[in-house]
């Protein structure tokens, strides 16, 4: 009975994680180039202590990020670009390099190009201070200044994505996963266009909906156990 209630316990629990992340999807429905997230767990026993009781820190499961491409959309920014396919634009952070899907750039008023968060994007020469002119991309990642190319846009791939570590919402950074620069006759760009979030926002209410129901209905299997037990425990020693 204890056992049964443990069990349930850790399946709410679950439940709370799985809501989580669809919240937390559903908020990036406008972040461009987000990546949705999943979660999935495995051999629920192992959650269990030696006591039988959950603990959430040793749940067993694990995270994935959903790397399929989002819908492109067309902007007509010249400083706007998205790839077409696999790959990750180099974007040089805090504490080292960040791989992003968000190709929203602008030229801040050193003349850098620049995330929309004021993050160095990093070319082939490392970070590029750009002196008036014309700027626009080519589907080649090369970087067009009144009519020059003046350099080009890192594009990294990684032979296993999942290994990325998230870094707040729009950035990725390396972790186990080692980067590779993808070869220049890989690289698909499309300029003047953002690749916006892959997540479905009808799919993510509907996960929604049907976390609540398993959660309501592990609330009623403990409720149930618990007065049962209690009953049980009432009863004992009774003549």
């Amino acid at each position: 009975m204890i056992n049964s209630i443990y069990l349930n316990k850790t399946g709410m629990i679950i439940q709370q994680r799985r809501l989580d992340v669809s919240t937390n999807n559903l908020a990036n429905i406008n972040t461009v180039g987000y990546k949705k997230d999943g979660v999935f767990f495995h051999k629920l026993a192992e959650a269990l202590a030696d006591t039988g009781e959950a603990d959430a820190n040793r749940l067993p499961g694990s995270s994935n990020v959903d790397f399929s491409l989002g819908t492109m959309q067309r902007t007509d920014n010249p400083l706007d670009v998205a790839i077409n396919g696999e790959g990750f634009f180099v974007i040089q952070g805090e504490d080292g390099e960040y791989f992003s899907r968000n190709g929203s750039f602008q030229l801040d008023g050193e003349g850098r190009l620049v995330t929309i968060d004021g993050h160095s994007v990093v070319t082939d020469g490392g970070e590029i201070q750009i002196a008036g002119g014309e700027v626009r991309f080519n589907e080649k990642g090369e970087i067009i200044v009144d009519g020059q190319s003046v350099g080009r846009l890192r594009i990294a791939t990684f032979e296993d994505p999942q290994q990325l570590e998230r870094i707040g919402d729009a950035y990725f950074k390396a972790g186990t996963a080692g980067a590779t620069d993808l070869p220049n006759e890989e690289i698909d760009l499309r300029a003047g266009y953002l690749e916006l979030s892959n997540v479905d926002p009808v799919m993510e209410m509907v996960n929604m909906i049907e976390i609540n129901r398993e959660y309501e209905l592990g609330q009623k299997v403990i409720n149930t156990q618990d007065n049962t037990l209690d009953k049980l425990i009432n009863q004992t020693g009774r003549p």
